[in-house]
């Protein structure tokens, strides 16, 4: 095997049509906001086959999750004086930045395929398991999944990972980090809120980030690689043939429809209070915020609030709800509301025991304490 486009995994126990496999070089943000949503429509839509993807990163770049807001954990006037690209993708998770020559393990697989998960509880311990004993079974590295979505070494995160189940379609994207990328200038440009950390056993951006040539003391070979995804599949979800491919005339015009509107600054800011508060505000309201970890992610929620009642809720974070626009149905919620744990307590819990929605790894706890949070902060700023 000399090239991916000389890669195919004979075995196929499963018998089953080969999956296509594509290997492209383009930098993390342009790959999240462009080939990566094109191929998930596809996909969806029955155009292309089931795919996996290796995009290997030609510069570096920084993505935040489609519930975060760029303001709250991002240093943007750092990114913009280093230069540092920053786009908001369609999938969840937290702010990550990506540097030259990692790269990610893409698959966008339709739900319907025997062993593909249902669910993000299942989907992040049974992919992830299989990714931490690929890691091994190639590299012979000690790594290990960590509840709810990364892979590390001796506590230092190797794998970040975003997940998104809708329309038919798992998409879960990968990031393997291989090479060194400057961790101060990504601590920076990506401030860490301390709640992200209490529960880690490194608490800084350097000492918790590791990448393979660094735990190998070596280069990476391209062929270890292609290894390193043949055996991700096989171990996660049996016989099938991974067959050489590239993208089609239509995902092409898709990932060029994706890149217009994800590049534009409204989408960018969507999440923003400034977005969402700004033009509802008058002298006299109030803004309460508050902030709480889950297993999953961090939560941030914030409420405007006018003469007791809320008139419109932020909820942002860094876990993977299922579906995406679920978190749209929670702010919703919220508006008119008495801005007391009572009134806001009960839609909290009656949207949490919905059964069209998964917030894996965050519970009704964590929300109310955010809650909670944000209800005390009222007292203590009024929106100009």
């Amino acid at each position: 095997m000399n090239n991916a486009t000389d890669f195919k995994n004979e075995t196929n126990e499963a018998n089953v049509p080969p999956w296509r496999f594509i290997v492209g070089h383009g930098s993390y943000a342009d790959f999240s906001i462009s080939v990566s949503p094109a191929v998930e429509r596809a996909v969806a839509e029955g155009i292309s086959p089931p795919t996996v993807y290796l995009n290997i990163f030609d510069g570096d770049s920084i993505t935040i999750g489609v519930n975060e807001d760029p303001h709250q954990v991002l240093d943007l006037e750092f990114c913009r004086a280093n230069g540092i690209s920053t786009r908001r993708r369609v999938n969840g998770g937290g702010a990550i930045y990506a540097g030259k020559g990692s790269g990610f393990l893409s698959l966008y697989l339709p739900a319907s395929l025997a062993n593909v998960p249902a669910t993000a509880a299942e989907a992040f311990p049974k992919v992830l398991g299989h990714v931490a004993a690929s890691l091994e079974e190639i590299f012979d590295l000690k790594a290990s999944y960590r509840p709810l979505n990364d892979v590390e070494i001796d506590g230092r995160k190797l794998v970040a990972t975003s997940l998104k189940i809708e329309s038919g379609v798992m998409t879960f994207r990968i990031l393997l980090n291989i090479k060194a990328m400057n961790t101060a200038l990504a601590a920076q440009a990506m401030p860490m809120a301390p709640e992200k950390v209490r529960d880690k056993k490194h608490k800084d951006l350097g000492s918790r980030y590791t990448y393979l040539e660094q735990e190998l003391q070596r280069p990476i070979t391209h062929e270890e690689l292609i290894a390193w995804v043949d055996t991700c599949i096989r171990r996660a979800f049996g016989g099938v043939a991974l067959q050489a491919g590239q993208l089609s005339p239509e995902e092409n015009t898709f990932a060029q429809q994706a890149a217009l509107e994800l590049t534009a600054d409204a989408w960018f800011n969507e999440k923003s209070e400034a977005v969402r508060y700004g033009p509802l505000m008058l002298p006299g309201d109030r803004i309460g915020r508050g902030r709480r970890k889950a297993p999953a992610g961090l939560i941030w929620l914030s409420l405007l609030v006018r003469d007791g009642r809320v008139v419109r809720a932020i909820v942002n974070g860094d876990w993977h709800p299922r579906p995406t626009r679920s978190v749209d149905w929670l702010e919703e919620g919220f508006s008119g509301l008495t801005a007391d744990r009572e009134a806001c307590g009960q839609h909290i819990e009656a949207f949490m025991k919905r059964q069209d929605v998964e917030f894996a790894g965050v519970e009704v706890e964590h929300l109310m304490d955010a809650l909670e949070l944000a209800l005390n902060d009222l007292s203590s700023e009024v929106a100009a």
